[in-house]
């Protein structure tokens, strides 16, 4: 199977290049916009109800907005759907119980726990044949090196999405704060040059948190490649993974060095008290007036996306620069449930939106000229778009949460504030990121299983403490670092270099 559809890849590749002088069609009732749907009667004999699970925020309005999305799939599929929101928090664990169950969900996107996890453990199934018979229009789309990233072993078993697929990191602020006391935010590109502008909030509004942590976690990586473990970093690359040596993150002098400052950070009253235990949003937190920022991960237009989801102007510092993973990529990919009983129709659902514009508008910004009004025209062909006067986020029955999420966000419209090109400038910085040399490697951890729950465990006891300064390294790290070697890493990171440098031995 992997070599059919590696030649069906380098056929789409070719196609790809043919038509690349023409322009592109946008017109979602186009029959050329769909080539699959069009190629033949792919309509299912009876109507097929899908139940499609998504991760975001309550939308009072989803019940309207997807009845306009299945009036376009039943005419093109004869299948509807039925969309289930889970909010941030609860997302792995209500999913994980679905996917355990096999009941309620027929497609979704797997987020925050390793692909290969739930694909070891078949909770999705394989992709490669119904991609070959369904998916054409949806590899095309979204280009075959990157469908190849959802590769276990022998089959595609996840399609990353339409988004910023590298990442920079930094830090999210209020302008308001910043602009106060003229913190040069554009040129703060060192922690020691941010803990100084800290410093002045925290000594000049004793009311307000300089750093919070998102939902407990202060912040997720500062430049390695977690070879698919991003939650744990059970054996890492570091300086971006321009090496293909497997290290223990928690034994470098890097990661002393850097929860040495957050506990420094966190005793002079930068950080949140009880940091750990903060289940609100940074942003939720800035825009309630209690909060200056915090760390995040960064992309074009990351100010505009957080200025517009909590109607607070908001402003970002980027110290490390763009780069990209396997598990950046791998990070959101749309997936086929086991307990799917329709998964052909599945595909041909999934195809679609991968590919129409009207859906992808409807599913992400609602209901035009009442969730969003059009004020002007972006190069990919739709429209430039803002909120209708009186509403924002606080108040709109569907506010346009989730994006990058969705199947393929940059087929649709553009958000005011983002240039009208924003679709490939967020292309450019995807392809201009620094690049892991382990970039389309998939770790399977399926042979250390025992040793890798424990020291996630392990990792869950002590790491995101540390990151947030709650702990103090000098007494915690020793301990820590006793523990993961007793509940097995060092089996894990031989496990991981082992097939990384069989992986690239088979690449040359």
């Amino acid at each position: 199977m992997k070599r059919t559809l590696s030649c069906l890849l380098v056929m789409v590749m070719a196609l790809s290049i043919l038509t690349a002088c023409g322009s592109k069609n946008t017109d979602s009732s186009a029959e050329g916009n769909t080539g699959t749907a069009a190629a033949g009667d792919l309509k299912e004999k009876e109507l097929v109800k899908l139940n499609v699970v998504m991760m975001a925020s309550n939308k009072n309005d989803t019940a309207e907005v997807v009845n306009a999305v299945n009036e376009i799939t039943r005419e093109k599929l004869n299948v509807e759907m039925d969309v289930t929101f889970i909010s941030y928090g609860n997302y792995v664990q209500q999913t994980t119980m679905m996917l355990s169950s096999g009941k309620g969900v027929d497609l979704l996107p797997i987020y925050m726990t390793p692909l290969a996890t739930v694909a070891n453990n078949g909770q999705i199934i394989p992709l490669t044949e119904l991609l070959e018979k369904y998916g054409q229009d949806l590899v095309k789309e979204i280009g075959a090196e990157y469908i190849e990233s959802g590769r276990v072993g022998e089959d595609i078993y996840g399609i990353t999405t339409g988004r910023d697929l590298a990442k920079a990191y930094g830090f999210e602020m209020r302008k308001d704060l910043a602009d106060k006391y003229n913190i040069d935010y554009a040129n703060i590109k060192t922690l020691d040059q941010l803990e100084e502008a800290l410093m002045t909030i925290h000594e000049n509004e004793p009311n307000i948190i300089p750093v919070v942590p998102s939902n407990g976690e202060l912040v997720r990586n500062w430049g390695w490649d977690t070879l698919g473990d991003d939650m744990t970093n059970l054996g890492v690359l570091l300086d971006y993974g321009k090496e293909l040596k497997v290290v223990n993150l928690y034994e470098t002098d890097f990661y002393k060095e850097f929860v040495t400052r957050m506990n420094k950070w966190y005793n002079s009253g930068l950080i949140m008290k009880d940091a750990i235990n903060n289940t609100e949003n940074v942003g939720t937190m800035m825009k309630a007036g209690s909060a200056f920022g915090g760390f995040t991960n960064l992309k074009p237009g990351f100010d505009v996306q957080e200025t517009r989801n909590y109607a607070t102007e908001i402003v970002v510092s980027e110290i490390v620069p763009a780069y990209t993973t396997t598990s950046d990529v791998q990070m959101a990919t749309w997936a086929i449930s086991n307990g799917s009983k329709n998964p052909e129709a599945a595909m041909k659902l999934l195809n679609l939106m991968y590919t129409d514009p009207d859906i992808m508008n409807l599913l992400i910004y609602g209901i035009k000229d009442k969730h969003y009004v059009t004020v002007g025209d972006a190069a990919n062909g739709q429209s430039i778009i803002d909120y209708p006067e009186g509403t924002d986020a606080s108040n709109s029955g569907y506010p346009p949460t989730g994006g990058w999420i969705w199947t393929n966000q940059t087929i649709g419209h553009v958000w005011n504030g983002n240039p009208a090109d924003y679709w490939e400038v967020q292309k450019e910085f995807n392809d201009t990121a620094i690049r892991s040399a382990a970039y389309g490697f998939t770790f399977d951890s399926s042979r250390v299983r025992n040793q890798f729950t424990a020291a996630s465990n392990v990792v869950a006891k002590y790491h995101d403490a540390l990151m947030s300064g709650v702990l103090d390294p000098e007494t915690t790290l020793p301990i820590f670092q006793k523990e993961l070697k007793d509940a097995g890493i060092d089996d894990i990171i031989a496990e991981k270099q082992s097939q990384l440098d069989k992986w690239a031995a088979d690449k040359k």
